[in-house]
């Protein structure tokens, strides 16, 4: 701060007040000059509003009126993205088309977002290709391959990237992880585990040949068997969780 009273010989004193003044900001009483005392952070507070005087040194006197002035925290990149919920657990069905929508996540920046990139968030995918995607500017995750079968593998472990300064090298990041299960759709019919396709009853000693040349059960039963006798039981079983009820 300068005066136009101020002479340069020390008879200006300058004197601070408002926001701040004597802890965070001191002033030089001779030159005028301002100093921060200690680190600003912008997200805890982004500007000051101070005021300022000359006065007449032996007489205390204000030389000219106060005048305000606003000291504003100008932005670093000093904040890494955050996810508001997490680790997620989400489910989808078994046997989607490719693309279908999964779960959005969704990245905050404490940096302020009209100043430069420090604020925008682009998201990546670092583990669970190339079975999901994520779209990189609204964190929508996706599946990416055709027909994902449970009965093959129903769990996977995701990890979403979010980095800002528009994901250029330099920017800070932070992950989660999105645990997805696949659902059962019944896609799989029933199957007997000799893969039998017809029954062959054998009846006392007499084994006749079968009606056709495919496997087969076989079973045994006396001729003088009552009727309702039970001869034995076939079994089949469907790899579907939900809907494998024979």
């Amino acid at each position: 701060l300068h005066s136009n009273s101020d002479k340069g010989d020390g008879s200006v004193k300058y004197i601070l007040t408002g926001e701040g003044a004597g802890t965070i900001f001191i002033i030089d009483d001779t030159t005028g000059d301002i100093h921060s005392t200690k680190s600003l952070d912008r997200e805890q507070k982004t500007h000051y509003v101070l005021h300022a005087q000359a006065i007449d040194r032996r007489t205390n006197k204000p030389l000219e009126p106060e005048s305000e002035f606003i000291i504003k925290v100008q932005d670093i990149n000093d904040n890494a993205p955050k996810f508001t919920d997490g680790p997620y657990i989400v489910t989808v069905p078994e046997m989607s088309d490719m693309g279908t929508s999964v779960l959005q996540v969704t990245a905050t920046d404490a940096d302020d977002p009209t100043y430069g990139n420090s604020a925008r968030v682009v998201y990546s995918i670092l583990q669970g290709q190339p079975y999901f995607s994520v779209d990189p500017k609204t964190g929508v995750i996706r599946t990416a391959l055709h027909n994902m079968d449970r009965e093959a593998r129903e769990h996977y472990s995701v990890v979403i990237q979010a980095k800002d300064m528009a994901g250029q090298v330099g920017g800070l990041s932070g992950s989660t992880t999105v645990n997805i299960t696949l659902t059962d759709v019944n896609d799989n019919p029933p199957r007997f585990p000799q893969n039998a396709t017809m029954l062959k009853i054998i009846v006392g000693d007499v084994d006749e040949p079968p009606l056709f040349s495919m496997p087969s059960y076989v079973m045994e039963v006396y001729e003088n068997a009552k009727i309702g006798t039970i001869v034995g039981t076939v079994l089949a079983q469907d790899p579907d969780s939900a809907n494998s009820l024979v």
